[in-house]
Formats: structure tokens, C-alpha cells, sequence
């Protein structure tokens, strides 16, 4: 009886037509979003797509770009002098040395000679060092990472760039002549465990490895024997020897000496335990063994009381608190 009473008042009041109406409007509603949904749906792959197909023009273009200014610095004359922006340093230097990296290029629309060389080394060192500061550079090369580092110590500050390949260090003294740096010294010796004359290894560049002069060495039994190369002599000293004829006191040390890691740290013992100096140590085989040198450097470091981690091929020892 009720449920009739309420049924013929739903009736007359047009309750269940305004019902029927909204359960219809609530399906349109329903219909209405999820075709909403695949709409949004297709957008976001329209747009994703859209976004690949941009990303691949600009890499595109960034490589042409790449290839144009890398074709103007190849046929430069040999001698030229060129500013570039090179581990956020403006710099002049020779074309050689920028023929020797095309692979380090990575132009910008406000610089277009922009080098980036081992940042990793030189953004972990900067971290580290400070205004006054004295650092070791064994294994210099050219200088790209001493030469951001340099402007970080300062005047009061001063670096000591080891170079024993006698091209890479002519070049290196005509970069830093080139841009008046003071505070870093050229050293034309050569480190490792032990102090005097041995038989050197520059590796000559050629079409195929620009960088093979990068891996010049001492002579050793697992000599790269696929570059050409000139073989000399040079002055061998150790890290504690040098530290104690100069008098200095080092609070870093950057060791990139193709597989001399280990050795170059033996004959730096005293200095390490003295001064817990920062490290920056390229990994490479162990002349010896053929192995990575990181099986003899890293129980030598932590033995010191150093905390490691790897950064690419890259050691970076922090000492113990003193």
C-alpha cells in the first residue's frame, strides 16, 4: 500500500522521468569522459611523437654543427692560435690541440669552441680544493685539468704539472705562456716508485687515434705496440722525494699515468700519510700485471684509512679526517 502511494507521488511529481533523465545525462556524462580519455590518450602520443621526431632533428643539428666546426678546425694551419672555451675557461691555445679532440666538442649558440675534457675529474677536484691550495698534476697532458683548478687556488696557490712527453709538454708551457697563468709549473719528470733515468714511450698521433699521444708512457712489457712512437730518455723522481726537495705541502694530487697508478703511490707513501693529500687517480692496466690497476690501488689507499668511489674510469679518494 505504501510503496503504491509513494510510486503514484513519484508519478505526479515527475520524479521518475527527472530519474530516468538524470541516469541518462549520468551516462552521456560517462559516454562523454572516457572519450575524453582516448582523446588525451591520442594527444599524449601525438605529442610524445612530436617530441621524439624534435629531439632527433635537434641532434640532428647539433651534429652538423658539431661536424662544421670540426671540419674548420681540422683545415686550420698548423700553428694557429684560437680562443676557445675550454673546462669553462676561456683560453687561447694551439689548433693542435683541438684537432687532437674533436670527440670533446660540444658547441653552444654563445660558444662554439666549447671543449669539455674529463669534467668529472675537474668538477670532483674543485669540489676539494681551495684558495692557497698546492696540487700535484701527475700525468698533466695539456693542462685542461690543472688550468680550471689553477683558477681556483689562486695566486697564493700553485700547481705542479708533471709532463715527461716532450711534445705534450711544449704545448702545455704555450698555453700557459699564451694566457699569463703563473701559479702552474711545468715539471718534464717523469713518477713512480723509484727515482732515475728510464726509457720513455710517445705515442704519435695519426688520422686514425688523435689521442694516442694522450697514452704516452714509461716503457713497459705490455707497451702499446699498434702506435708509431718515439722512445727516449727521462728524469724518474717519486711523489716523496719531490714533495720533500721543494718543501711542499700538497692537498691534492690528480695521477693519470697509464697504468703507473700503483707505483706512483708507493713512492708518495710518506707524502700521503703526512699530508692525506685529495685524490683523482685515472684507472688504467697495471703495467705489471695486465690487470686493473684498482686490485693494488685500492687496498693500498683504504690501508691509509682513504674512503673511495669510482667516478666513470675515475678514482676519487677522500682522506681520513685529521
Amino acid at each position: 500500500m505504501i510503496n503504491s502511494l509513494k510510486l503514484k507521488l513519484r508519478q505526479r511529481l515527475g520524479l521518475t522521468e527527472i530519474q530516468e533523465r538524470v541516469e541518462h545525462l549520468a551516462r552521456q556524462n560517462q559516454e562523454l569522459w572516457d572519450h575524453n580519455q582516448v582523446l588525451d590518450a591520442k594527444l599524449k602520443d601525438t605529442l610524445d611523437y612530436n617530441h621524439r621526431i624534435l629531439s632527433q632533428v635537434e641532434q640532428l643539428v647539433e651534429q652538423q654543427k658539431r661536424e662544421l666546426v670540426q671540419e674548420i678546425i681540422e683545415q686550420s694551419k698548423s700553428g694557429s692560435i684560437i680562443n676557445c672555451h675550454m673546462n669553462y675557461c676561456d683560453l687561447l691555445v694551439p689548433v693542435e690541440l683541438l684537432q687532437l679532440c674533436p670527440h670533446c666538442l660540444h658547441p653552444t649558440e654563445e660558444k662554439k669552441l666549447n671543449y669539455l675534457l674529463e669534467t668529472h675529474c675537474v668538477d670532483w677536484l674543485s669540489s676539494q680544493v681551495k684558495p692557497g691550495d698546492t696540487i700535484l698534476d701527475i700525468g698533466a697532458s695539456f693542462g685542461t685539468i690543472s688550468i680550471p683548478l689553477a683558477e681556483i687556488i689562486g695566486e697564493k696557490g700553485h700547481i705542479y704539472a708533471f709532463e715527461p712527453a716532450l711534445k705534450t709538454q711544449k704545448f702545455l708551457q704555450q698555453i700557459l705562456d699564451l694566457n699569463n697563468i703563473t701559479n702552474i709549473s711545468v715539471v718534464k719528470s717523469a713518477i713512480s716508485d723509484q727515482p732515475g733515468t728510464y726509457e720513455f714511450v710517445e705515442y704519435l698521433n695519426n688520422s686514425s687515434f688523435s689521442w694516442a699521444s694522450e697514452t704516452s708512457t714509461l716503457n713497459s712489457p705490455n707497451r702499446n705496440s699498434k702506435f708509431q712512437s718515439l722512445t727516449y730518455e727521462v728524469q724518474v723522481t717519486t711523489i716523496d722525494d719531490f714533495v720533500t726537495t721543494h718543501g711542499l705541502s700538497p692537498n691534492a694530487m690528480k695521477i693519470d699515468i697509464e697504468g703507473f697508478e700503483l707505483y706512483a703511490l708507493q713512492g708518495g707513501k710518506q707524502t700521503l700519510e703526512k699530508y692525506l693529500p685529495y685524490l683523482c687517480i685515472d684507472i688504467h692496466p697495471d703495467v705489471k700485471t695486465g690487470k686493473t690497476a684498482l686490485l693494488g690501488v685500492e687496498p693500498f689507499l683504504q690501508s691509509l684509512g682513504y674512503t673511495l668511489t669510482m667516478e666513470q674510469h675515475t678514482l676519487c679518494a677522500t682522506p681520513p679526517e685529521q
